[in-house]
């Protein structure tokens, strides 16, 4: 059965502050220590960046998959580093999702949601913005969201910043100056972390309370640790662990379901190609076909082995399709029941 997908299309250019790269490069590429077993490692990198789930490794159903882990490797070079050899490898991409389909697990596509992280340190009583990027906070926060897969936005701190919101204001969580501080970036994300120092029985340890908020629910977590670095890997690990379960989608073993995405206003054959290709990198998608073309609209025919939610989900945060803000909520029909056809708006940003 074909489902109607109906995305109304508009070709526009935006501001640069208008328009982030909610796209995660090098998804199923890993970064590892060339000594001892690289080849274990670096599948369980990957694992964990396209599932979210930072604990996947510790689980037996995967134990006998980490032992043949060459299998799944598709290229690999060694890099020279001023801290030591490194292996840079590539993972199938289609094999790493089979995986995950088999054992159940939900897969997040390289489209994800931009976050915007404002960062505040309390230290003696006084408390900062971690205003400046070479701060070791700063360093360990994007090595962190990069390793993870998320999609880094850091404010600016500049005049327009600090005069709409304060540092006790980030600290304290007060929502309604974080989100008016937060608009001239366009998250789809806002998270708010707040870090200081305390005492413990073998000695000082960073802290680190974050919360976020989505459809009028706050969640917090806090985390502990002796060192910048070992603090941001878990506010990564914790932050892509609650996202996932929010937007990654499982791949069924079923054949996949035929939707028929519409787009309209194509003003050239290269935005038609560019729509194409855009959502052939979507996860779950393993055929797009053009059906047909007419004037300046296009109908695309995918096959998805992911629900029309999961879907919607992944166009959602793709950097040159955008949710039009005129959105005609009349129009649209739930994604969930998908005995119906669906309908969305977007935009198309020009690229």
């Amino acid at each position: 059965m074909i489902k109607v997908l109906r995305v109304l299309t508009l070709l526009c250019g935006v501001s640069a502050v208008a328009v982030h790269a909610g796209q995660v490069a090098d998804l199923y590429q890993a970064d590892v220590a060339a000594e001892g077993d690289w080849q274990q490692a670096a599948l369980k990198q990957v694992l964990v960046r396209v599932s979210g789930k930072s604990d996947i490794a510790g689980g037996q159903e995967l134990e006998s998959e980490f032992k043949q882990a060459s299998a799944y490797i598709k290229q690999f070079e060694a890099v020279r580093h001023a801290d030591g050899n490194r292996m840079r490898v590539l993972l199938d991409a289609t094999k790493v999702n089979q995986l995950l389909q088999q054992h159940n697990i939900a897969v997040w596509g390289a489209l994800r949601p931009d976050i915007l992280v404002w960062l505040v340190q309390q230290d003696e009583g006084n408390r900062n913005f971690v205003r400046r990027s070479e701060q070791p906070l700063n360093t360990s926060l994007r090595q962190s969201f990069g390793q993870a897969g998320l999609p880094l936005l850091l404010p600016l701190y500049d005049m327009d910043d600090l005069l709409a919101l304060s540092e006790t204001d980030a600290w304290a969580g007060f929502w309604q100056q974080i989100n008016q501080a937060s608009v001239r970036y366009r998250p789809d994300v806002v998270v708010v972390a707040a870090v200081d120092r305390i005492e413990q029985d073998d000695g000082t340890v960073f802290r680190l309370n974050w919360q976020r908020q989505d459809a009028g629910r706050t969640f917090r977590d806090e985390i502990t640790a002796k060192d910048e670095s070992s603090l941001m890997q878990s506010f990564a690990a914790s932050l892509s662990s609650q996202l996932a379960q929010q937007y990654a989608s499982l791949m069924s073993a079923q054949a996949g379901t035929d939707y028929v995405l519409e787009v309209q206003r194509l003003t050239d054959l290269a935005a038609l190609v560019q729509v194409q290709k855009l959502l052939q990198q979507v996860v779950g998608v393993s055929e797009v076909t053009i059906v047909r073309y007419d004037s300046d609209s296009a109908q695309y025919k995918l096959s998805s082995s992911i629900s029309a939610e999961g879907l919607m989900n992944a166009l959602r945060f793709n950097p040159r399709l955008r949710i039009a803000t005129d959105h005609n909520a009349e129009q649209d029909q739930s994604v969930s029941t998908i005995e119906q056809p669906v309908f969305s708006r977007f935009e198309y940003i020009k690229p």
